[in-house]
């Protein structure tokens, strides 16, 4: 947390503290002074009615009662000249509202300065009658109120001082574990991730966060790191091959139809290479996701039937059987260009690895409301622990490399991609025996 929105977060809670101890003091204060100022207004009415004589006789006898210091009274003449009572000096007020004056009064060798609220009742016989009420009591109970909202204000500022030091201190010690974990991260080391403290903190979401994202990037730098290692490999024996066979022409061939026989041979490594690049540029085409434009209703059971139409003749000169079962008409919303070519490749992968004599069925249904593409063998089939790695770039199965034809290991992959763009599901399943490939489609998906 930055400094100055600590410094800003401290003068609001002190300025709203104030705030709230003021108006605290502000209402206390009001309502006793409303108190005393109600008794006051009391008076009014009993005094006004009186006639002189007889408010001269009561204010003298209420000026001698035990609580005359703290309620005092004074009667004055029309002119202010004092009549009776203990409040011997008019006070300069308005009659009927109260008022505050202070009078000294004597206690043995000691004059103190006592304070009072006091009220002029002008009475229908023309004298003026004054009642006071000590309001000491009051001024003491705002004194110690204020002294104690001080206390409490100083440490409450005290308090928001020290706990906005202390988020401090502990919000840039977390920013600066994270600030070099970025560091470590930005350095290379992708399997580092942002501390977090297992609590809903903000700090702790948006790590989380972070660190999903870095998950995904980890994933995505070891696809590519993948790639290109598959890349190197997969290319380097054509390219060997090519260069090899240039030597040797250059060294042994004598005749216009040795080199020709040489450039034949240079021309279908070059093809080799291109293919693979080919698939791979598909690959990335597919997956910018840019396809969607183009999606529109396709038929799945008119799909399998074009596609095994297509390799048919292929299955015959292997001699393995391919059975077609659409019951009934299946559509999704797609691209029947891309799903023409992951139909194809399983198709293709299916008759590669199963050997002469064999079956291969294509299906496609509705299950559980979702589209699905069966492509099942009876060829060997793949391993549980390799049915993820067979969808990655240039994964071949060591224990089929030996029976597969010459292939660039992209097949699995451009279907996996297509899937994705298709928000459908590749899944590997045991047909016992071989393999059945299963394409699933969820999500926005058109069935009927």
């Amino acid at each position: 947390m930055h400094l100055s929105s600590v410094g800003w977060l401290l003068a609001v809670f002190i300025t709203s503290a104030i705030v709230l101890f003021a108006m605290l003091y502000w209402a206390t204060h009001s309502y006793l002074v409303h108190e005393v100022d109600e008794r006051l207004l009391g008076e009014v009415a009993e005094f006004h009615s009186i006639g002189r004589d007889e408010a001269i006789a009561n204010i003298d006898a209420l000026s001698r009662r035990d609580v005359a210091s703290s309620r005092p009274y004074g009667v004055f003449d029309t002119d202010g000249t004092w009549l009776a009572g203990n409040i011997h000096v008019l006070p300069p007020a308005h009659d009927g509202k109260p008022f505050n004056y202070a009078q000294i009064v004597r206690e043995g060798d000691r004059t103190e300065t006592e304070h009072f609220r006091g009220i002029i009742v002008p009475t229908v016989s023309g004298v003026r009658v004054v009642v006071g009420h000590s309001i000491d009591e009051i001024r003491y109970f705002d004194h110690t109120l204020l002294k104690m909202l001080c206390i409490g204000l100083t440490l409450t500022i005290i308090l928001a001082v020290g706990c906005g030091a202390a988020l401090n201190a502990m919000s840039n010690r977390r920013i600066r574990a994270i600030s070099l974990t970025g560091r470590e991260i930005m350095a290379g080391q992708l399997n580092r991730r942002l501390p977090t403290r297992g609590t809903h903190h903000d700090l702790d979401r948006l790590a989380e966060i972070v660190n999903t994202m870095l998950d995904e990037i980890e994933r995505l730098v070891a696809e590519v790191r993948g790639v290109c290692a598959g890349i190197a490999h997969d290319l380097r024996t054509p390219m060997t091959h090519l260069r090899a066979g240039l030597e040797r022409a250059r060294r042994r061939s004598n005749s216009v139809d040795d080199y020709e026989s040489a450039v034949d041979a240079a021309l279908v490594q070059s093809d080799v290479v291109l293919n693979r690049f080919t698939a791979l540029l598909r690959i990335a085409e597919i997956e910018a996701d840019g396809r969607r434009a183009s999606f529109g209703d396709v038929s799945l059971d008119t799909v399998i039937r074009d596609v095994v139409d297509l390799y048919e003749p292929v299955a015959d000169d292997r001699g393995l059987t391919v059975s077609v079962h659409a019951p009934a008409p299946v559509q999704v919303r797609g691209d029947i260009d891309l799903l023409f070519g992951a139909i194809e490749n399983l198709l293709d992968n299916a008759l590669k690895f199963t050997p002469g004599g064999g079956s291969i069925s294509v299906e496609t249904r509705m299950e559980a409301g979702e589209p699905i593409v069966h492509v099942a063998d009876s060829g060997p089939g793949i391993e549980a622990g390799e049915r993820e790695a067979v969808l990655r770039p240039f994964y071949r199965s060591p224990s089929q490399q030996a029976q597969a034809p010459a292939g660039h290991g992209l097949g699995l992959s451009l279907v996996a991609a297509i899937a994705r763009v298709h928000d459908a599901d590749v899944e590997i399943h045991d047909n016992q025996p071989g393999c059945r490939m299963v394409l699933r489609f969820r999500g926005n998906v058109l069935a009927r």
